[in-house]
């Protein structure tokens, strides 16, 4: 995978749709399915404890679409980058999230396989999900280890939410902390905001809205065809380029 947030400081065009791709993988891997055990205490103790309301939300929300806006904000200070879309997800680990603004760039994963589609570049990379989401925090935290992999703890509430933050306990990680933040509602726990702080003093914010959760999703939401005539690169390192047209050299 593309190493979210290993990017020059100045984060220019290519590198920063890099960035994007890296931010999405690390969000869609919350969307793995908790395990039995976990599942099981958090139905009972999910009272106001901010870590099992996130328990609760991993159990029952089994699939949602929602609207996102996303800053990344330095601590050398300068502008937010600021990024927009919409995602779709459906466990076991199948996802559409697509950047509109800046870049125009879909992220599909039929649960096997991601592709992503720089629409400007007319570029395909197809990678294997396993691999591109195995060693993310977030792929871990929704996994059977993440008491092993995690240090999961409660923060205060504020903006309405209860917050849970998860701390690598690997050193090497290139995340110092992911915290999420959970609205509670008649129907449930709600993810409603997350935010990840780097190794480079990057923290980012993505905020979800006009959310929808388990929602009825149409035949082919989560497969993707490469146009014709993109370039596509695939998980070998082989690139399949369009033929060039009268003119071109």
């Amino acid at each position: 995978m593309s190493r979210p947030f290993v990017e020059s400081p100045a984060c220019e065009p290519p590198a920063r749709r890099r960035m994007l791709r890296g931010l999405a993988l690390l969000g869609l891997g919350l969307l793995a399915p908790l395990a039995p055990a976990e599942a099981a205490s958090s139905a009972a103790t999910a009272g106001g404890d901010p870590v099992a309301l996130l328990e609760q939300w991993l159990r029952d929300t089994h699939g949602a679409r929602a609207d996102f806006t996303q800053s990344v904000v330095a601590d050398h200070g300068g502008a937010a980058q600021v990024s927009s879309g919409h995602f779709a997800f459906e466990r076991p680990g199948r996802f559409r999230w697509v950047y509109l603004k800046p870049y125009r760039q879909d992220i599909v994963s039929d649960g096997s396989t991601i592709w992503t589609y720089d629409h400007d570049l007319d570029q395909v990379t197809i990678s294997s999900q396993s691999r591109a989401l195995g060693t993310t925090p977030a792929a871990l935290l929704a996994g059977a280890d993440v008491q092993r992999v995690f240090a999961l703890g409660a923060l205060p509430a504020h903006d309405g939410l209860q917050w849970v933050q998860a701390t690598p306990r690997n050193s090497d990680s290139s995340f110092v902390w992911v915290r999420l933040g959970l609205r509670v509602t008649p129907q449930g726990p709600r993810l409603e905001q997350m935010q990840l702080r780097d190794a480079f003093r990057r923290t980012s914010t993505i905020r979800f809205s006009a959310q929808q959760d388990n929602p009825r999703f149409a035949p082919g939401t989560f497969e993707f065809t490469p146009p014709a005539g993109a370039a596509v690169i695939r998980p070998d390192g082989s690139e399949s380029l369009p033929p060039l047209r009268p003119g071109q050299s």
